[in-house]
């Protein structure tokens, strides 16, 4: 037998219990791993609250955790590239038991890692590395001598994107809260705002000469979305990937409209897109974040708890008492 922590109902964080779970097989061009460590996402609180769109809410009882590193126990079927016992770290959907001892993941969103990295912080790496990644250089053109605003700069994809954008080259603008804006500067931001105390536009503007960004990556939304739109440079492109502050306020008429001459472009970004669509390329990128990680350009901020404490980790991260990433120990 194997144990997972288990929504069995929506509700608080104290509805996360500890169940028994059979150990699954994996089928054709699947890897089983048993799960050293699985990291806690906002989408796991989302669920946990019966929050999520219409039609997207996985049935309960549910394990969540759509991320996660081990060791691979079982080969399905055409898998090729991997062994028993091999150290791999992994990606997954809704409903890939990353709050398990195993799960069983598509041999394309797995990849191996290196001795030296702990399971821990390989876990932190899938989601937010991979975020980060595809929006600067799938979607951003991410480029030398391109300049990128980061929302949020102090979350587990904001660290990333600061790490990846300066390896890339890119001049970063960070935007982070005032309890933050310390860790934000530590990351490599060559500018730091304090959204609470300073008009974030005003300050882009200022710090690119009035010219403004080549790229925002905007978890945010809300009104945040028409103010990016005026701090773009000419052919400047906004990337929105989160709603923390509800959708996008405004309309093309008003504000896209506006910056016409400017030929703007505004853009969606979710990565179970990239995942489910593009799984080949998915996985080359996959494997680009891990040696970044390897090289020292990746350097993940982590606060670890035991499977057991799942609950705690979900009230500190619903109470924005985190930087970077919140993983979970699994022994």
């Amino acid at each position: 037998m194997s144990y997972a922590i288990v929504i069995p109902e929506t509700g608080s964080h104290h509805v996360l219990s500890k169940q028994d779970q059979p150990i699954p097989t994996p089928g054709a061009g699947e890897v089983l791993i048993r799960n050293h460590a699985g990291a806690v996402n906002f989408i796991d609180t989302i669920i946990r609250r019966g929050d999520m769109p219409k039609g997207m809410m996985p049935e309960l009882p549910h394990i969540p955790g759509v991320e996660g590193a081990g060791v691979i126990e079982a080969l399905g079927a055409d898998v090729e590239g991997f062994s028993v016992g091999d150290r791999v770290a992994w990606m997954g959907p809704i409903g890939a038991g990353g709050y398990g001892m195993h799960s069983v993941i598509g041999a394309s969103y797995v990849t191996q890692i290196d001795d030296a990295i702990g399971f821990e912080t390989a876990a932190s790496i899938p989601v937010n590395a991979m975020t980060a990644y595809h929006m600067l250089v799938n979607l951003g053109g991410a480029a030398p001598g391109k300049s990128v605003l980061v929302h949020a700069a102090a979350g587990g994809v904001g660290t990333m994107i600061q790490h990846i954008a300066k390896h890339l080259g890119m001049t970063v603008i960070a935007s982070a809260s005032t309890d933050k804006v310390d860790y934000a500067k530590a990351q490599g931001a060559d500018f730091v705002i304090d959204y609470k105390k300073e008009n974030v536009t005003e300050k882009v503007l200022e710090y690119t000469a009035g010219r403004g960004v080549d790229l925002t990556l905007n978890p945010i939304s809300g009104e945040t979305v028409k103010s990016d739109l005026k701090a773009l440079a000419p052919l400047g492109t906004v990337v929105v990937f989160g709603f923390l502050a509800g959708p996008p306020a405004g309309t093309f008429g008003e504000d896209l409209a506006t910056y016409f001459q400017k030929s703007v472009a505004l853009r969606v970004s979710d990565i179970y897109t990239y995942f489910s669509n593009r799984p080949k390329e998915f996985n080359s990128d996959l494997t680009k974040v891990f040696k970044m990680l390897g090289d020292g350009v990746l350097r993940p901020s982590i606060s670890t708890l035991s499977l057991s404490e799942a609950s705690e980790a979900h009230r500190r991260l619903e109470a924005g008492e985190t930087t970077g990433k919140l993983v979970l120990s699994i022994d």
